[in-house]
């Protein structure tokens, strides 16, 4: 959006999206935190939602026709809308891609039919898309762009009072409410057991404002656990070791360079869907980039608190283990592309419009 308005300081936006989209000028129709539901059982109860979601923004599109739309992920929502935009003679781009080279293989006739342009993160999906016949561009990771504006190390202990002496665990659950409820137990139990096999250790959550305080009370209750809320970045950058629940915060996780535990549970039955329809051997999304296991993923009844604290251990006591994922995640920021990618993706819209 900043990099389109640079360009032209003319442009509107409006449609789905959060609080940094809204600050850059997006008109909301539904926030993003109202669609953030993951897991086949969980979308189903939300269904009747999602529709008059669908129903809302192809009314508005209707009305307002709009030169361009911009889809972003979320799949299950995004591919039948962009069908409908197509429908209505509005060209629609899409960044960061569905992940259908790992699951439902046949939603690629469907994106071959409604998509102008693709961008893509990472490399692999570029010659994926490209032997598709679907016109794509390896846009790089929109994390090389952040400014993650870290403090020093010394400097954030101070700032949360903090010992630097002792090893610092993060603790990343999610950004869900299904998530945080699916994690809170095992996060409890791999607490309670590190801590009894060593008391030195301090442990730092992610929290978010935008979740209601009843999710973070069972952590808040523990004395060796601080919440610290809407400040990821320098968390994970400083933390020793961090636990982190798969999703976007895996790789930056990796990216800033701490050795980390991916753990993720769901929904039993939406577990063995997912599970016959996957076709990737992993879901962390280092992993997927690396080809292999590089980092421990612990899924569904993996996912206890005993494994997650051997885990963790580990890394914070082995070091050829903790030297081994270090100079793994120095090699994984080389493949995330360079800065830019925003720049990239506003000059390859603006194009088609010349």
């Amino acid at each position: 959006m900043a990099a389109l308005r640079a360009q032209h300081a003319g442009h509107v936006f409006w449609g789905l999206g959060g609080d940094m989209m809204e600050a850059e000028g997006l008109e909301a129709l539904y926030h993003v935190k109202d669609l953030s539901v993951t897991g086949f059982i969980e979308v189903l109860k939300h269904l009747k939602f999602f529709r008059e979601v669908m129903t809302r923004v192809i009314r508005e599109c209707e009305i307002r026709k709009p030169d361009a739309a911009i889809l972003l992920d979320y799949p299950g929502f995004n591919l039948r809308l962009g069908m409908k935009l197509k429908a209505l003679g509005i060209p629609v781009y899409y960044y960061i891609s569905p992940q259908v080279w790992a699951w439902k293989k046949g939603r690629i006739k469907t994106m071959r039919r409604f998509i102008k342009h693709i961008f893509v993160i990472f490399p692999f999906e570029a010659d994926f898309y490209k032997d598709q016949g679907i016109p794509v561009t390896f846009a790089g990771h929109p994390v090389v762009e952040r400014n993650f504006q870290l403090p020093e190390r010394s400097q954030f202990f101070k700032q949360y009072d903090l010992d630097d002496q002792k090893p610092l665990v993060a603790l990343l659950p999610g950004s869900r409410r299904n998530e945080m409820e699916k994690h809170t137990q095992v996060l409890l139990e791999a607490i309670t057991l590190l801590s009894q096999q060593r008391p030195d250790l301090q442990f730092v959550m992610a929290g978010l404002s935008s979740l209601a305080e009843s999710y973070y009370a069972p952590f808040a209750q523990r004395e060796n656990i601080k919440i610290i809320y809407d400040n990821p970045y320098p968390l994970m950058a400083h933390a020793d070791v961090a636990i982190v629940a798969s999703g976007t915060a895996t790789l930056e996780t990796a990216y800033l360079g701490t050795p980390l535990v991916v753990i993720y549970k769901m929904a039993p039955l939406s577990y063995l869907i997912g599970k016959l329809l996957v076709d990737i051997e992993h879901i962390a999304m280092p992993n997927l980039i690396f080809g292999e296991r590089a980092i421990p993923e612990l899924i569904q009844s993996e996912a206890s608190g005993k494994t997650i604290a051997t885990e963790v251990l580990r890394l914070l006591t082995d070091p050829v283990a903790r030297s081994d994922m270090l100079t793994r995640l120095d090699t994984l920021k080389v493949s995330l592309g360079q800065p830019g990618c925003a720049k990239m993706i506003a000059a390859e819209i603006l194009k088609d419009f010349e």
